[in-house]
């Protein structure tokens, strides 16, 4: 649980049994483990003079064991008013934010909580009672990759009694626990009592191991899921993630709805706020005959099938319409867009070398008039793709080239005064190709940033 070696450790102390206990035995494994401690409280802002003594306790319990000790207070009822939610969840979200903020100033690599089986059990019943899936029900982790560690999580709360007894320890009571003012309370006060009473007396027990056992069907599907990632999946630049349609669709339904959570957090960097309803929405999507569609999801996320590929990625805002006018050749950059294009004329009889590359053309000089305008794609546009006779709608061409709708966006085409000459990056126009009559050339070259250097050839 703490490696050997001066691992730096936050004990989170409210005062309470656990926590008395957990800080009690680290204290007593420090010399043994390497480790240095920090006690840390957090004063909530509720209960009056009651929490301003259990903040009391816990410093003077510090001090006496000869520990660092970290208090801070929150304004609870200000912040519950600014985002609302419920008393206890914003609770919750403050008090791992302290945490989190005390780890960084003390540079510590671990925070330990209090955690018990106990705890363990009512968590694992909550998380059934509001729907939570199997990677849910594993409850609570004995430790993250946060660094949160929870070294009490096999002891039950009368085995932590116990040892609080043996070594003659106080401790606190938080009075607010005996009440049925939250869900997690009357869930511990009346509900887990009367299961206990008609239907298992060790309920607890059972509950803290049920959540073992799916901790380990947990890791034995991440391992999975990481497996199949590596090998089909690609990752983009700004949280994009691409996931191959034939090969997931392939997969066991159980797996396709792990890969695609994990997609999700991949993206987004958690899973708060989705639920089944939303990988239900992904499956629609993959299993879909239409070729190409995107959906939008909580947390600002897209999910765009690009024919053959389910794309995930952060919603980008919408590209601004562009406009540049091309008065002739020469080196043109773009600031907006951070693009360069570079036109120049030749001599028709001079020998040319044409490229594949399809940021380069070249063009029948006398066939284009000045000035010419780069802009971005309208509704309607058509032109005549090199080789053809009659003319064709862009969307048409985007589909053939299999050319998301949110790419689509994003490329420029050029005109002369009387037509599209070059969707940039496809195709140019067949009316102002080179032939055999062509006596003067138009060299194009379109390129990502501002460059003044020499062209390619």
């Amino acid at each position: 649980m703490v490696e050997a070696g001066g691992d730096r450790v936050i004990l989170a102390v409210s005062g309470g049994p656990d926590s008395v206990a957990l800080c009690h035995l680290f204290h007593r494994l420090r010399s043994e483990l390497a480790l240095e401690l920090v006690v840390a409280h957090v004063h909530h802002g509720l209960r009056g003079e009651e929490a301003d003594e259990d903040a009391r306790f816990v410093s003077a319990m510090a001090r006496a064991l000869d520990l660092p000790v970290v208090v801070q207070s929150l304004d609870l009822r200000s912040w519950q008013r600014e985002h609302g939610g419920s008393l206890q969840m914003a609770a919750r979200t403050l008090r791992y934010r302290c945490f989190r903020r005390i780890m960084v100033e003390q540079k510590a690599g671990r925070l330990a909580l209090g955690h018990n089986a106990d705890d363990q059990a009512e968590e694992l019943l909550l998380r059934l009672l509001r729907g939570a899936g199997p990677r849910g029900l594993r409850g609570m982790p004995a430790r993250s990759d946060a660094g949160i560690i929870r070294p009490l999580l096999a002891c039950h709360r009368a085995e932590i009694l116990d040892y609080l007894g043996r070594h003659g320890l106080s401790w606190r009571e938080d009075r607010s626990n005996l009440e049925p003012w939250c869900q997690r309370n009357r869930l511990r006060l009346e509900v887990l009592p009367l299961l206990r009473d008609h239907f298992n007396s060790n309920l607890n027990a059972t509950l803290s191991r049920t959540a073992a056992i799916f901790e380990e069907e947990e890791d034995f599907w991440e391992s999975l899921v990481a497996g199949w990632l590596d090998r089909h999946a690609r990752r983009g630049g700004e949280g994009v993630l691409n996931l191959p349609l034939p090969e997931l669709l392939q997969a066991h339904p159980a797996l396709q709805r792990r890969l695609l959570r994990r997609g999700l957090e991949m993206t987004c960097g958690h899973l708060t706020g989705f639920g089944f309803h939303h990988i239900d929405l992904l499956l629609g999507l993959c299993r879909s005959e239409r070729a190409n569609r995107e959906i939008h999801l909580p947390n600002l996320a897209v999910a765009e099938k690009d024919y053959g590929r389910l794309i995930i990625r952060p919603l980008n805002p919408t590209p601004e319409p562009f406009r540049h006018e091309i008065p002739g050749p020469g080196f043109h950059y773009l600031p907006d867009l951070d693009h360069t294009l570079f036109m120049e004329e030749r001599d028709g009889e001079n020998p040319l070398r044409f490229s594949d590359d399809p940021t380069r053309v070249v063009m029948d000089r006398d066939c284009v008039s000045f000035p010419l305008l780069l802009r971005s794609v309208q509704p309607g546009d058509r032109f005549r793709p090199l080789g053809m006779r009659g003319s064709k709608k862009l969307k048409d061409l985007f589909i053939d080239a299999k050319i998301s709708r949110s790419r689509r966006r994003l490329v420029p085409v050029l005109c002369d005064s009387q037509r599209i000459i070059w969707v940039v990056g496809h195709r140019i126009d067949d009316r102002v190709r080179v032939t055999a009559q062509t006596r003067r050339l138009l060299r194009i070259e379109y390129r990502e940033g501002n460059f003044r250097g020499t062209p390619r050839a």
